[in-house]
């Protein structure tokens, strides 16, 4: 439902208006009334109505001043529809300049009403879904970008673009929490988490990075514990009793290091997968804090070499490199290995890496690739394989998603062709090469050109002059325009050089052609009229 504010000094307007149509019945509710524009603004504050129908006479505040201040104040996300006893150019030129949906004149007609209000709620419905589709991308690349944070290996745009939303915290932390119970019990536990702990910012609550379905990783900052007016114990203990309401299963928490920058958060989260490895070795119970465990057996390693490993198997696919492909995840699991990483935390590297290659492959066509999907490497238990079963898996793996990006570049290549065709029959007669193509249609010129000849069957040097000869032979048959000139019309500057190309192609000089048109289309003299 769309929610109303209905604002007019004149009660029985108000009245009238609750009872001129049956709101509900077109997608709308009324969710307050106001006589006048200060009252508004504090049903706004409080309501945070979707729409506001004002009346623009009122006492204290009146409709445009009203208006004015929604377009200052809330940036367009609230509309605005005006009342109006009469139709003046001052007040329609002030509604534009404010960004009003609409004006209505009174008295009110029904159809008219409706009328607006079916437009205001099909523009609605699409900015709604619009915002939607938006706010699910911008999670998405917070996401990926955090996850490359906390994995050590993030670039500096993703830092850049994380920093906003934690540039007032002086403390962060990465908490791991896992639940025991059934499949079918998790789904309401997860949104639970998010209800719990509010949406400050995005890309606080990450449920799927940890790859465990029964997992949700949490970003707490100390502005996130100062706000409950608690210390970090205090914060945690009221999330756990929360959280394991109603659950009838066991849920452990993993408390990590603390950190005092975006770029350090990744040893935070590395504590995480610590204490889930040390927690055999303890009787903490259901509360791990790494600052309260005995961690001397491990140290922090930088998470650069992983990245390393994983650039190389990338690079190979986008470059086609198949045959080395099984090397590349022969390394990688080599590390994993030689480095004795837990196989959760590997599961979680491999999965930042399949992410990382879906995005590669669905990059141009903007959409998901089940084939992809159903792939062994994306459904099978790393921990239960071999080594050498996981290294054919991530090689069949990346060897299709090489496949998959191969056949969408030749699909680009073939649509990029086409156009680079109708741009060559528009601008032969122009000084036109491979280089001048490939920054117009922005492709490296020396692939163009191989691109080009294998399509074409021919070089693009040889098909430009194809088209120009035949252009000129066709001015030769049909005009008396000189040998030059020609030249000139169709792209050579040195006629000399026209006329031993149009030889080599035509068997013949332009002049021998042009004579042997004349003859074959002039009347034979002996021929008489019957």
């Amino acid at each position: 439902m769309i929610n109303v504010l209905i604002v007019d000094d004149e009660p029985f307007i108000r009245q009238g208006l609750l009872l001129l149509i049956e709101w509900e019945s077109y997608g709308f509710q009324i969710c307050g009334q106001a006589s006048n524009g200060v009252q508004a603004l504090e049903c706004i504050r409080a309501m945070q109505p979707d729409l506001v129908i004002s009346d623009i006479k009122m006492p204290e505040m009146d409709g445009m001043q009203l208006a004015k201040t929604l377009y200052e104040q809330y940036n367009g996300d609230i509309k605005l529809i005006l009342l109006s006893g009469f139709y003046e150019f001052g007040y329609a030129k002030q509604a534009i300049k404010y960004q009003v949906d609409d004006y209505i004149l009174k008295p009110i007609v029904k159809t008219e009403l409706v009328q607006v209000l079916e437009d205001f709620r099909d523009a609605f419905n699409v900015r709604t879904e619009e915002k939607r589709h938006q706010q699910k991308k911008d999670q998405m690349i917070m996401t990926q970008h955090m996850q490359s944070i906390l994995l050590g290996v993030a670039e500096e745009e993703a830092i850049t673009s994380l920093q906003p939303h934690y540039q007032d915290a002086g403390i962060l932390r990465c908490i791991q929490i896992e639940s025991e119970a059934a499949p079918e019990q998790r789904n309401d536990w997860c949104a639970q988490v998010e209800a719990w702990v509010g949406k400050p910012f995005l890309g606080q609550v990450l449920k799927p990075f940890t790859g465990d379905k029964n997992a949700v990783l949490l970003i707490v900052t100390d502005l996130m514990v100062n706000r409950e007016a608690v210390d970090l114990e205090q914060y945690m203990t009221r999330l756990h009793a929360e959280l394991s309401q109603g659950q009838g299963a066991a849920i452990a928490c993993y408390v990590g290091k603390e950190v005092h920058s975006l770029e350090a958060l990744h040893e935070s989260y590395q504590s995480c997968g610590i204490m889930k490895s040390l927690r055999f070795f303890t009787t903490c119970g259901s509360m791990y804090y790494f600052e309260h465990m005995d961690t001397t057996l491990f140290t922090n390693r930088q998470g650069q070499f992983e990245k390393q490993l994983f650039d190389g198997l990338i690079k190979s696919i986008e470059e086609q490199q198949t045959d080395e492909l099984y090397s590349h995840a022969k390394a990688i699991f080599q590390f994993f290995l030689n480095e004795r990483i837990d196989p959760s935390i590997v599961r979680i590297h491999l999965h930042y890496l399949a992410y990382h290659l879906l995005d590669l492959v669905n990059s141009d066509t903007g959409s998901s690739n089940f084939g992809l999907m159903e792939s062994t490497f994306l459904k099978e238990n790393y921990a239960m394989l071999s080594m050498e079963e996981n290294i054919e898996n991530l090689c069949e793996f990346s060897l299709i998603c090489a496949e998959k990006l191969k056949e969408q570049q030749k699909s680009n290549a073939m649509g990029v062709l086409a156009k680079i065709e109708v741009f060559i029959h528009e601008h032969y007669r122009e000084n036109i090469n491979l280089k001048l193509l490939g920054e117009q249609f922005y492709m490296n010129s020396a692939y163009l050109g191989q691109i080009f000849k294998k399509h074409y069957a021919i070089s693009f040097s040889d098909y430009l002059n194809q088209l120009r000869i035949e252009e000129a032979a066709r001015l030769l048959r049909r005009t008396d325009q000189r040998v030059y000139e020609i030249a000139t019309m169709v792209g050579y500057r040195d006629s000399d050089y026209f006329i031993s190309r149009f030889e080599k192609l035509m068997g013949e000089t332009p002049a021998q052609y042009r004579k042997s048109a004349y003859a074959a289309y002039s009347p034979d003299p002996t021929s008489c009229t019957p």
